[in-house]
């Protein structure tokens, strides 16, 4: 399957997430680049400064500085951004953080998995969809 810019971007506070999900999605698509920044803040200010536009953006639910629903929020506030698909990954949701995500412009809010195998086919799942 061919992205159109062919461009991931990852952000999650834990180094070895980030790592993980990173290595997943090079797994199943090593032609697919991927970049990671460690909180919602450093991921807007990059897409203040280029204009590189990602296939899809994976944010962590609980992240310093900026959690995933303030920079979902900041997303898709923007004309630019807000079209670009976008997944909130978190240990657990409450009923209110589905619906508090969906009425932001979530396109998924999914559950982080456990187990390396997992994550490679959630990783699969989400650059399917976003392709």
């Amino acid at each position: 399957m061919q992205l159109k810019n062919n461009l991931i971007f990852i952000v999650d506070d834990d180094d070895d997430d980030r790592f993980m999900l990173w290595q997943a999605f090079q797994k199943k698509h090593p032609g697919c680049l991927v970049f990671t920044f460690t909180d919602g803040q450093e991921l807007l200010d990059h897409l203040s400064e280029y204009y590189d536009t990602p296939d899809l953006i994976i944010l962590d639910q609980n992240m310093p500085v900026m959690d995933g629903f303030t920079t979902l929020k900041r997303l898709k506030g923007s004309s630019r951004l807000r079209s670009i698909p976008t997944v909130i990954l978190g240990s657990s949701f409450e009923t209110n953080d589905n619906c508090r995500g969906h009425e932001l412009g979530a396109d998924a809010l999914l559950t982080k998995p456990t187990r390396y195998s997992e994550l490679v086919q959630l990783a699969n799942q989400m650059f399917s969809a976003s392709a």
